[in-house]
């Protein structure tokens, strides 16, 4: 849709609104964050949220961008261009590096994720911890709840991303392209319907479910994520179930 105070702009008023905004970024590309030289790079200005978003028509909703980013992102929304690009990069590196996806532990990586473990003690039916190490010195408890089927033992905690690492035991798989739906999901405030799945080893909280939902969640910006954690699962079962799901989920209608 077009932008009806873009086009009352006189020339010298429109470069001016680029020089700002140019200004307002640190001299960087809104979605590729890479530096704009505006003496040789062309631009665009375009609408952060889209109008057809219900974005402002108005210099708080607008946002400069190489011509080139904008006229290849992925998506109207260039607060998902952004995020869609972010993620690229990450895939790029990675692949540069290894010749495979980038996973959920890239991701954490470049997010501040993945940096403590989990301190916690059972005490009858309830998990007790405590994140110290970033200054949550609270000690928290949850219930613990015993499945009647398979009889394992799971809670459900909120976790800084701080604490959560990629299982790449149970899920060495690498992200795919569902992620990028997904981000436009949760962006637009849909509720996340499926908690990711984690488990502890070594005193570390392991995702082995769930990883694109859970990446979608921090490239979005979201610093803590709410798990259901299982409590000394049977490994072998839960990698089987884990590989079974997976498995049905990529060939149903």
């Amino acid at each position: 849709m077009a932008s009806k105070y873009l086009s009352s702009l006189s020339k010298d008023d429109y470069l001016e609104l680029t020089k700002k905004l140019w200004n307002i970024q640190n001299h960087k590309c809104f979605i590729c964050e890479e530096e704009i030289d505006l003496d040789l790079n062309t631009t665009n200005i375009d609408h952060i949220v889209p109008l057809a978003n219900k974005g402002k028509d108005a210099e708080v909703n607008f946002a400069v961008t190489h011509e080139s980013c904008n006229k290849s992102k992925q998506d109207a929304n260039l607060k998902i261009a952004k995020i869609l690009q972010k993620l690229s990069k990450i895939q790029k590196s990675i692949q540069s590096k290894t010749s495979k996806s980038a996973s959920l532990k890239d991701i954490l990586k470049s997010y501040n994720g993945s940096k403590y473990e989990f301190k916690y003690k059972i005490e009858g039916m309830e998990l007790k911890y405590s994140f110290s190490d970033i200054g949550d010195n609270k000690t928290y408890q949850t219930p613990i709840y015993t499945d009647n089927l398979s009889k394992e033992q799971t809670c459900f905690i909120e976790v800084p991303v701080e604490y959560l690492y990629h299982d790449e035991i149970i899920n060495p798989r690498g992200i795919n392209n569902s992620i990028g739906k997904l981000i436009k999901e949760f962006d637009k405030q849909n509720p996340q319907l499926h908690l990711s799945l984690a488990r502890i080893e070594d005193d570390r909280l392991k995702i082995f479910d769930g990883q694109h939902k859970a990446g979608a969640q921090i490239l979005l910006g979201t610093k803590k994520l709410v798990v259901r954690v299982f409590l000394e699962p049977n490994i072998d079962r839960l990698t089987e179930t884990n590989t079974m799901l997976e498995y049905s989920t990529a060939n149903c209608f």
